[in-house]
């Protein structure tokens, strides 16, 4: 979990750095550096080329990622990130656990990200671990109820997910549970399952909905916001701001349509106001001459 008196942003420099309050001595940093220079960063494996996944889990991970950098409306920086690994504060593996996805939030990249230390999500560099991650079960050796369950919450990442959509490990698709006082505690599974799970202090919400996606129309583990509404992904997205602009031009059309029946109207009424003030004159000519001929007779 986040640490409060904490907060991280990326410097100028190579690497991310943290920003302590005034309150913290020399002596205080100096601990921080002499933690950082324990670890050795060029030992640990921050990429093997190796995982393989379905069209669909490699679409469902995409999905997660883009939907949140495509319409998400968080004013601060984050990371959404898939299959990149996840190191401890003090690793004791040289291999990090690997989540299909996680959100951390407040967080960026460091400018140098091509160093080995930056390429990963290392714990000791940014300064917390990852508020979410989200394992996708595609089959049941993935351990994600077992050492991934218990690693995650060592780590203290305060929400993790599991969508098991074949249901290899459980009898329904979503489980979903929060760290408290150390430990995962379950939501209930059978209300997520039919209204999906909402994480209140990120204001972000997880659930399933079936629609087309990448070609393929499934169900699928997607965001929503405190009004109930699906986050789409970068190409939804774009079709929905295309389809507004369109429905935009289309009422433009409509209103000079309108507008235009409005003068072709004003129009004819001034057409028929000259014409009767014409038939008037035309009476009123036809009653004088009417009344001259009269007086002649």
């Amino acid at each position: 979990m986040q640490n409060p008196r904490t907060r991280y942003e990326a410097k100028s420099g190579s690497s991310p750095s943290y920003r302590l309050p005034a309150s913290h001595s020399n002596r205080q940093l100096k601990q921080q550096s002499d933690f950082d220079d324990e670890i050795d960063y060029e030992s640990l494996v921050t990429e093997d080329d190796e995982p393989v996944d379905s069209l669909y889990s490699e679409r469902q991970m995409r999905l997660l990622t883009d939907a949140l950098y495509a319409s998400w409306d968080y004013n601060k920086p984050f990371l959404a990130c898939a299959n990149v690994g996840i190191f401890e504060k003090r690793p004791k593996k040289t291999i990090p656990i690997v989540p299909d996805m996680f959100l951390s939030l407040n967080v960026k990249p460091a400018k140098d990200f091509w160093k080995k230390k930056n390429r990963c999500y290392m714990i000791s560099i940014f300064g917390k671990p990852p508020e979410l991650v989200v394992e996708i079960v595609s089959n049941k050796v993935g351990k994600e109820r077992g050492s991934k369950f218990r690693q995650y919450e060592s780590m203290g990442i305060k929400y993790y997910v599991i969508f098991d959509p074949e249901k290899h490990l459980f009898k329904t698709n979503l489980h979903a549970y929060e760290l408290i006082n150390g430990r995962y505690v379950a939501f209930p599974w059978k209300e997520i399952n039919t209204n999906g799970v909402w994480f209140p202090d990120l204001k972000l919400g997880l659930r399933l909905e079936s629609f087309l996606y990448q070609a393929m129309k499934t169900e699928w583990l997607s965001w929503f916001n405190d009004q109930g509404t699906l986050y789409p992904g970068e190409v939804q997205a774009r079709r929905i701001v295309k389809n507004a602009e369109m429905e935009k031009k289309k009422e433009e059309m409509e209103k000079k349509k309108v507008e235009m029946e409005k003068k072709k109207v004003e129009m004819e009424k001034k057409r028929a106001n000259a014409a009767e003030k014409l038939l008037e004159a035309a009476q009123k000519e036809l009653a004088l001459l009417k009344k001259k001929l009269h007086q002649n007779s």
